[in-house]
């Protein structure tokens, strides 16, 4: 029953295994055909238990041609196997081997099946003994040379010769991969087979010590599945350091822990002959406990550095994080590329920003000057994807390129780069940087992905600043920082969609304290009938503030063509302010989408300061906002925003500002409020929205009669509906 147990348990945790190999090349959006064998090892475990139990407790002869049919879906496996490590990487079988597969597949049919002189006799428990009988595949005088059965012929020769043969084929051709990666991926393909092949032998030495054991043949491909997985996931070259921490990982978390297990089943399986309930628990109580000592000695080596990889991520993010923008520009280059040098080992950058048709080169380490066209066709499907970061090995493998692969690796070589990471807002595309080749002639891995997306709100402000502040204009200026507060203000100004209905009139105004400043207004028409308007402020003043508002006024605009909902787009906005914006920075203000075609706003508080409307009907001005809650604190805010509906009818107005405009106190220490505001809006209603914006402002600046402390945003929407 134990055996029994152990094979299904075996078999659940091969699917298991299967569905995190099927999710992670989902993400990395391939098709794998190693997801469909790893199965097939799950529904060999599951038979072979069916097997065992049915030996024990049902009909023999149901026994018997279930435990055949069993080892014939194994040489289907392991012929499998031998097909996808010649197929791989591309996972396309070429047709002789197609032929090949499918003649071995029937051989094994045909030998299980139709052979009945040598062929497999009986499949039983006797004595607690496992026990797969077949005659001698010789007779006569070579039968005292080789001393070998049918059904030891039939395991050797799909299980052993077959696959041996396959990695001789594919050690050969590794040979002549010119790519490094690819050679190490087929190494490690074919020293999958040779840990099967150990232990099969070892299960084979276990059964003298414990008849059961052949029952657990197939766990001799639990680390053959496990190779393979890595062979195709992996995206990094490996020095002789990383082999080396691969090799001790696999010893202390796998081989050291089953070697154990092994030997305690062993010395405990004369328990079992007097309680197989006692020797069970036993058994998984030093199970529990080999699990515990084992994770306890990765957590320890990990701390003293042993099995820990060389992870750049968190000290790249800091430094790339306080790159000061207000120096020599040729210092911030080059500081960039003294980064990218440092922690990702790249030989070469080149920076590129649109110049309207083309992406010119405004930054180059090794002094090349690129150009490429904006309508590239590359360019089209990176953004239609999703996809902003791309390495070579990506490109090269990813279905998702297909039909521009050829192109893309053609731009790749005419930047000398083996990968680039294209900066856009929304489907407007700011510029590029593109990294050469690893100095040490690894491939761009995974976690540099990870880390690049992770990162690439900084890479975005290194575009922006390159594309509106490194020109001559502004390269001599001695207060760099007032200019370049001018240079983001005016670039929000113009990219925004200000909206333009004959049902709306519009007017705004954004007055920052000290030159630069983390408020703003952004408006994004979706539609003829439909725009989206946010205002606010993010957390901070100054030049940092200023570039978290151009970041984020850049994602917003991304976001919109990922999601059509307007809820999702705030949550998915709160998200990338706590998790890719500086820690401890917020947002508050509000989003409103206005819908022409039915005469209503829709709009989330955002934990604004204070949203008004003027109802012509009623000739009152009332508080809107309701509740709310300031993006960035929650990890979630699902459950904390809501969307709320207000119709807009004619002569309605909606004021929306900042606190800069409410909490401002005058120099004997009173507030100007909310009172005021109100009464601002009252008294100019007859005027256009831009006026309104602007009075609201003059109010404040007279009745403080000081220079202002804070940044004040002002927006105002005035519905003339049909008139």
């Amino acid at each position: 029953m134990f055996f029994m147990i152990l094979n299904f348990l075996f078999g659940l945790l091969m699917i298991g295994f299967s569905f995190s190999i099927d999710r992670r090349d989902a993400l990395r959006k391939n098709t794998n055909s190693l997801v469909n064998i790893i199965l097939t090892l799950a529904s060999m475990f599951i038979l072979m238990g069916i097997t065992v139990a049915l030996c024990k407790w049902g009909p023999g002869q149901l026994a018997f041609v279930i435990g055949k049919f069993t080892f014939v879906i194994m040489a289907w496996f392991c012929t499998a196997c031998c097909s996808y490590v010649l197929a791989f990487p591309n996972y396309k079988l070429p047709a002789v081997v197609t032929v090949f597969q499918w003649i071995f597949n029937a051989l094994a049919l045909f030998m299980m099946f139709f052979v009945y002189k040598t062929g497999v006799k009986s499949i039983t428990i006797i004595n607690d003994a496992f026990t797969i009988s077949s005659a001698p595949l010789f007779s006569g005088k070579l039968k005292d040379f080789i001393h070998i059965s049918f059904f030891g012929f039939y395991c050797a020769l799909f299980c052993v010769f077959l696959p041996f043969f396959t990695s001789l084929m594919v050690l050969v051709r590794a040979e002549n991969y010119s790519s490094k990666l690819e050679k190490q991926r087929a190494v490690l393909n074919a020293s999958a087979f040779l840990a099967a092949w150990v232990i099969i032998f070892y299960v084979m030495g276990c059964s003298k010590y414990q008849p059961m054991f052949p029952s657990m043949f197939m766990v001799a491909f639990i680390p053959q599945m496990l190779i393979f997985a890595l062979a195709s996931g992996n995206d990094e070259i490996w020095d002789t350091r990383a082999v080396l921490q691969t090799i001790f990982t696999f010893l202390i978390r796998y081989f050291i822990p089953a070697v154990a297990a092994g030997v305690a089943f062993m010395l405990l399986s004369p328990l079992g002959k007097v309680s197989g309930f006692l020797y069970g628990l036993s058994y998984l109580l030093v199970i529990l406990v080999i699990t515990a000592i084992g994770t306890f000695a990765v957590t320890m080596f990990k701390k003293r550095d042993l099995l820990r990889e060389s992870r750049y991520g968190e000290a790249f993010e800091k430094e790339i994080t306080s790159i000061d923008y207000t120096g020599d520009p040729k210092l911030i280059t080059q500081n960039l590329y003294g980064l990218f040098k440092k922690y990702v080992n790249t030989s070469s950058v080149k920076i590129l920003v649109n110049s309207g048709t083309t992406l010119e080169t405004v930054y180059s380490s090794d002094e090349e000057k690129i150009s490429l066209p904006i309508d590239s066709k590359v360019f089209e499907a990176v953004l239609s994807g999703h996809h902003p970061v791309v390495f070579r090995e990506w490109a090269i493998r990813d279905n998702a390129v297909s039909q521009v692969r050829l192109q893309l690796i053609e731009m790749l070589n005419q930047t000398s780069s083996d990968a680039f990471i294209l900066l856009n807002e929304g489907r407007q595309i700011v510029g590029a940087i593109f990294l050469g080749k690893k100095i040490s002639g690894n491939v761009y891995s995974e976690y540099d992905y990870k880390v690049f997306t992770r990162l690439y709100s900084n890479f975005f402000v290194v575009g922006y600043y390159m594309k509106n502040i490194l020109n001559e204009d502004v390269v001599g200026t001695v207060n760099r920082e007032i200019k370049m507060s001018g240079q983001i203000i005016t670039s929000i100004q113009e990219n925004m969609d200000v909206i333009k209905h004959p049902k709306i009139d519009t007017g705004y105004l954004m007055v920052p304290a000290h030159n630069i400043g983390g408020e703003f207004v952004d408006m994004i028409r979706l539609s003829d009938s439909r725009y989206i308007y946010i205002i606010g402020a993010l957390s901070g003043k100054g030049i940092a503030a200023s570039m978290n508002m151009v970041i984020l006024k850049s994602i917003i605009r991304t976001f919109l063509a990922e999601t059509g909902d307007f809820k999702k787009l705030v949550i998915k906005v709160n998200s990338f302010i706590r998790e890719s914006l500086p820690k401890g920075t917020f947002f508050a203000g509000t989003f409103g989408l206005l819908d022409f075609s039915t005469n209503t706003m829709y709009y989330i508080n955002c934990g604004s300061p204070a949203l008004f409307m003027y109802t012509r009907a009623y000739n009152n001005v009332i508080e809107i906002q309701g509740e709310g809650h300031i993006l960035g604190f929650a990890k979630d805010v699902t459950n904390l925003i809501w969307v709320k509906k207000v119709n807009l009818a004619e002569g309605d107005i909606i004021f929306a500002c900042t606190d800069g405009l409410i909490d401002t106190k005058s120099l004997r220490g009173d507030v100007f409020g909310k009172s005021r505001v109100q009464n601002s809006l009252t008294d100019n209603m007859g005027y256009p929205a831009s006026k309104m914006a602007q009075f609201a402002y003059n109010s404040l600046v007279e009745f403080t009669s000081k220079e202002l402390e804070d940044d004040v945003t002002v927006l105002v929407l005035k519905y003339l509906g049909d008139k």
